[in-house]
């Protein structure tokens, strides 16, 4: 019998933070949706990006609808995750505005979450690397291009997805004995 507790003295508070979370994941879904369309259509912004963020050097950059199109796709890699991670968290605290707090859909989602995570740590880069050669691969020998670069923030991904994924193993934990002990009563 999960435990779902429907009301107890700080919820109008948790129902407040979960407002503004939610709110923040959709801000945060329309950036992940919109930021990659907004950049491979954008000339001067994909070449300040290709050639400072993805270090893609001084070579030729093609920027052909053909690799346009590829770019989009390869976007979809990180934002995919990206967009998972985020509805798992409207999730989460979807379930906290309605008082379920110890209960089997926030844990399965916060493991979810801490899946994502894990997911987009390795998507990043690799969509950085796709998008120089996407990029670079109909130049001439000797001109295309191959990067290969990790960032903190590809680290921070994967250790927060590993926190949330051990965060949801004790919440799972705490939630069968929250479980047990309600049975006594």
């Amino acid at each position: 019998m999960p435990i779902a507790t429907s009301s107890f003295a700080g919820l109008p508070r948790i129902r407040r933070l979960a407002f503004w979370l939610r709110l923040m994941c959709v801000l945060g879904a329309a950036a992940v949706l919109l930021t990659p369309l907004l950049l491979w259509t954008s000339d001067v912004w994909l070449l300040q990006v290709a050639r400072h963020q993805w270090e893609a050097g001084q070579q030729p950059l093609n920027l052909n609808p053909l690799t346009r199109g590829l770019g989009l796709a390869i976007a979809a890699l990180p934002g995919t995750a990206a967009l998972l991670a985020l509805w798992q968290l409207w999730s989460l605290f979807g379930c906290y505005a309605r008082g379920r707090i110890f209960s089997a859909e926030p844990v399965q989602r916060l493991r979810r979450m801490g899946l994502a995570l894990v997911v987009l740590a390795p998507a990043l880069p690799l969509s950085h690397t796709l998008s120089v050669l996407a990029l670079t691969w109909q130049n001439p020998p000797g001109q295309r291009v191959l990067v290969v670069a990790l960032a903190f923030h590809h680290y921070l991904a994967l250790m927060f997805g590993l926190v949330l994924l051990a965060m949801a193993t004790v919440m799972a934990e705490a939630t069968r004995v929250a479980e047990e002990n309600a049975e006594f009563v």
